[in-house]
């Protein structure tokens, strides 16, 4: 009874929470052969069966289907059926498929939900693989923790991103802005010289979706505060400071209404001189807006110093497969630098791995702006809260909402807080 009393909560919680991605969402879906694999020999024909959101034509989708190419030529014995579902289908499909017991092998899924389909009994528990595999000490501590719960792996991390800052380099020029601002108080200031009629110097998404909390939880901790100190000073300074620049026109009060694609148009188009973004925008920018000059920087620091989030996917096995070792084989393969490496930059991502996040050969330690995201990797934190975040998540897109548009910050975030205590693990 407990166990499908979670189902429900999770059906109703996590059907509104949108992905923080790091790609463009589709909005059509593959329907998916679910029936179950026997297990097989090393010679026996084996089908895996995966599910994942990455949309088709993105970057991230060309990096799965190679991948699942290369194994198939190396293992002639495997194939592979991909079913594409868009990101909240693919998270209801889960649940769905938990009750049924229709689900597929491998699930690459958004490192925020990872913990929250553990509780719901998705995915299976491959401690005595990774310890076995020992490698997973070679991974960013964020990334892999997002996998965990209890203290054991229920799967491994695929790729990484964080949030960092875009400025537009002329505009700073044109400004008089000879360096790049690295506490609170330098970034408002230098928001309030970009400022300029409808130009913002600043746009971040406060959309009430995951979106809006991924852009705002780096600024809590910066001030020092987490979910579990909402209600705290330190908590209330975070949402002061971004209200404060929204009231002073600093930031667009319809920044409520952006979610990061809007985000980016803003500063593509030239409304907006800095943005909070991922690294999964560079691309865009390098082919869409060629004659844009542009830098990132790290995210401000406030009294605790700088922080980012962490975002990504991770792989899992479900727990009612029944060729787990065969999953399992082509997910340790896909963690070989030699793969990974190369993958990841077909892929426009970044490595959760130390060694490959190290590997001078790749973009992100030789490109400059992609580089400045894998210096912000290394104090970006995961959104581990518990199988209760989605619901977390929601209250704190309403608190945003809430403050953005006038109501009291300290009514709202005690008031939130209080509603978030309870759901935390």
């Amino acid at each position: 009874m407990k166990k499908w009393f979670v189902y429900f909560l999770l059906i109703v919680t996590i059907g509104i929470v949108s992905a923080c991605s790091d790609e463009g969402k589709g909005t059509t879906s593959n329907e998916g052969n679910d029936s179950g694999n026997e297990a097989s020999g090393d010679n026996e024909e084996v089908t895996i069966k995966i599910w994942d959101y990455l949309a088709p034509d993105s970057s991230s989708a060309r990096e799965q289907e190679a991948l699942i190419e290369q194994y198939e030529e190396e293992n002639p014995n495997v194939t592979f059926e991909r079913t594409y579902l868009p990101f909240a289908d693919l998270k209801t499909r889960l649940l769905q498929g938990i009750g049924a017991g229709e689900l597929p092998d491998i699930v690459l899924i958004d490192n925020p939900d990872h913990q929250s389909f553990i509780q719901a009994g998705a995915f299976a528990d491959i401690t005595d693989k990774v310890e076995e595999w020992g490698e997973a000490d070679l991974y960013f501590e964020g990334p892999m923790e997002s996998t965990m719960l209890d203290g054991k792996y229920y799967g491994i991390p695929n790729n990484s991103n964080a949030l960092a800052i875009y400025y537009n380099k002329t505009m700073f020029e044109e400004a008089g802005i000879d360096e790049l601002p690295t506490n609170w108080d330098e970034f408002r200031d230098v928001a309030e010289q970009l400022t300029n009629g409808d130009v913002k110097g600043f746009a971040m998404s406060g959309v009430k979706s995951e979106e809006g909390t991924f852009q705002f939880l780096p600024y809590l901790w910066q001030a020092g505060a987490d979910l579990d100190s909402f209600g705290s000073d330190q908590a209330k300074s975070a949402m002061n400071f971004v209200k404060g620049m929204v009231d002073d026109g600093l930031i667009s009060s319809n920044m409520i209404n952006w979610d990061q694609s809007d985000v980016l148009v803003q500063f593509q188009t030239e409304k907006a001189a800095m943005m909070e973004n991922g690294p999964w925008q560079i691309p865009i920018l390098n082919e869409d807006s060629p004659e844009l000059d542009w830098g990132v920087m790290l995210m401000p620091a406030g009294d605790a110093g700088t922080a980012s989030i962490l975002g990504g996917e991770n792989w899992a096995i479900t727990a009612d497969s029944e060729i787990k070792d065969e999953a399992w084989d082509f997910i340790s393969w896909t963690q070989q630098p030699e793969i990974l490496g190369p993958m990841h930059e077909l892929g426009g991502r970044l490595p959760s791995r130390t060694d490959v996040a190290n590997d001078e050969q790749y973009n992100w330690a030789q490109d400059e702006h992609v580089k400045i995201f894998m210096e912000q990797l290394e104090t970006a934190k995961p959104r581990a809260y518990g199988t209760h975040y989605p619901e977390i998540s929601t209250l704190v897109q309403e608190a945003i909402q809430r403050a953005m548009t006038g109501e009291d910050v300290d009514t709202i975030m005690e008031s939130t807080a209080e509603e978030i205590q309870p759901l935390l693990p």
